[in-house]
């Protein structure tokens, strides 16, 4: 995607990833009344972005590449993150995808149509991919040793923390029938 490593997450650059989002609150803390804010990806981590700056006033707008926004969420939260959105106007477009990354727009595609989304904040709330160096040095350090490396959790693959919680309970539970724990 163009301008993605051009504009995310640098100083006094107004693109954020979640990461820079959450590690960096106190640039946000300025009254945010009236500034529209752009965030692409409308899942849980998006509509979390959208939900802290329309509770300060903040204009919103979520953009999404499937056809609805919040659909994986489950009922209830998916009930309440609606009315969020309709108390606060939070703006929505989806069935759009995000093209370019620009320092104060995105540019977006909408049926065959592309967009100029500008913004005073914008925020690329994607998801996440599997990071695992470590696992693939270990497998490799323990091919000719007969020890077995295991990839689990994010390793394995990016999900909900609730996922990974269950696994973890999974794999206690796993540990303790094989009295290993």
């Amino acid at each position: 995607m163009s301008g993605l490593k051009e504009n995310i997450d640098l100083d006094n650059h107004k693109v954020s990833s979640i990461d820079k989002f959450m590690n960096h609150l106190d640039l946000y803390l300025d009254d945010t009344t009236n500034k529209e804010i752009v965030i692409v990806g409308g899942g849980a981590v998006g509509l979390d972005v959208a939900e802290y700056f329309a509770n300060r006033g903040a204009s919103p707008t979520i953009i999404e590449m499937m056809n609805q926004i919040g659909r994986d969420l489950d009922p209830v939260t998916k009930s309440q993150t609606k009315e969020m959105m309709e108390k606060h106007h939070v703006k929505q477009m989806t069935q759009t995808k995000l093209k370019e990354l620009h320092e104060s727009y995105f540019i977006v595609e909408k049926e065959n149509q592309e967009i100029k989304v500008p913004f005073d904040y914008g925020f690329v709330c994607l998801g996440m991919k599997a990071y695992n160096p470590l696992y693939l040095q270990l497998k490799d350090y323990y091919q000719d040793k007969n020890g077995d490396v295991l990839e689990i959790g994010d390793c394995k693959r990016a999900r909900r923390i609730i996922e990974g919680t269950q696994e973890g309970r999974n794999i206690i539970h796993l540990l303790k029938q094989k009295e290993l724990l």
